[in-house]
């Protein structure tokens, strides 16, 4: 048994000295790169500001090494988010000049995910139309943070030949990253806004559709007010809501009448009301002035609140279906039209 103990002890103590030395050895190797590092950036940024600065620039010297060319990007990488137009095409296209993205396009092809997908964020960031083809390839990745990734910079880049491989990924995986999907989407919506429209088309998932009624709203994309109007009539409430709320911030009066035939569906979710509710508010059609003076008795107040909010924004005919509302026997029906007409 004492044997054993003392077994025991000698590993333990062993790995004990084996980790502080390694953390030691790093801590040490760390400490040196940072001090080349330091030594390095002045030069690198003096000539990366004396590039972008010249009438007529040649490539900058740039010091040798492994270090210096991942100083290079870094640096790089932190001006090209202050720089715009052609400062920043001119710097994008130092970084292709030295081969810095073809290596990085390169790391795409790494065995390792973590890898992939540091390569793809980092291809995001640079924004180079020379990465497009390795970008492309990327959207098959097994890793889902890679393919992603690759989708929304693809989303800025992209031709349109592309465009439909980009929106397959993100009907793919907008379950699994719907935040990630809805920033591609809102890129998308920026950059090729026609292309919103197929993420609205029955034929893809309605977590797709969902979010690309939302991102059509928020952009308020007149030209696919016809798909959104279509979207409403789904039996899924959350598309359905997300389209009468995107049609209010579009402001299309052609969608009033779905509108309020949502206000009264029965068999429809509060929130759907509640959405079709806001969009007439936004949208100001005094047709809405009946449909939501009923609101605002709803046993919903949230609903009366909405109610009240939007019948401000009709105008006079809003007004006065509030001061009669004022006169309510009902608490909460004269304090929201109290409340609306304050403001």
């Amino acid at each position: 048994m004492i044997t054993l103990l003392l077994t025991v002890a000698v590993v333990l103590t062993t790995g004990l000295v084996l980790l502080l030395a390694t953390i030691i050895v790093r801590r040490a190797l760390a400490d040196r790169r940072r001090r080349r590092e330091d030594s390095l950036r002045p030069a690198i940024e003096i000539a990366i500001v004396e590039y972008l600065a010249a009438d007529e620039p040649g490539p900058p010297s740039i010091p040798a090494g492994r270090e210096a060319r991942d100083l290079v990007l870094l640096v790089a990488l932190e001006t090209a988010a202050e720089l715009q137009g052609g400062e920043r095409s001119r710097l994008v296209a130092l970084l292709e000049h030295l081969g810095i993205v073809d290596e990085i396009g390169l790391m795409l092809a790494s065995r390792r995910p973590r890898v992939r997908r540091t390569a793809a964020e980092t291809l995001r960031q640079i924004g180079s139309e020379a990465s497009t083809r390795r970008l492309s390839i990327g959207l098959h990745d097994e890793d889902l943070d890679t393919r992603v990734t690759c989708a929304a910079a693809l989303a800025e880049l992209a031709d349109q030949d592309l465009l439909p491989s980009v929106i397959a990924v993100a009907d793919a995986d907008a379950v699994a990253r719907p935040g990630a999907v809805a920033a591609t989407l809102v890129t998308l919506g920026r950059t090729h806004p026609a292309a919103i429209g197929e993420t609205l088309a029955p034929r893809m998932s309605i977590e797709l559709r969902r979010l690309g009624a939302a991102v059509a709203g928020e952009l308020r994309l007149f030209e696919h007010v016809e798909l959104l109007r279509e979207a409403m009539t789904s039996s899924d409430d959350e598309l359905v809501a997300r389209a009468a709320r995107g049609l209010g911030m579009i402001g299309d009066d052609g969608a009033v009448d779905a509108l309020l035939a949502l206000v009264g569906a029965e068999g429809r979710a509060w929130f759907v009301r509640l959405a079709a509710t806001e969009a007439l508010g936004a949208i100001g059609d005094p047709r809405a002035i009946e449909a939501l003076e009923r609101e605002l008795t709803s046993d919903i107040w949230l609903l009366q609140e909405k109610a009240a909010a939007a019948l401000r924004l009709l105008g006079s005919g809003g007004d006065r279906a509030l001061r009669r509302a004022m006169g309510s026997a009902l608490p909460n029906v004269s304090d929201q039209a109290k409340v609306a007409l304050a403001r």
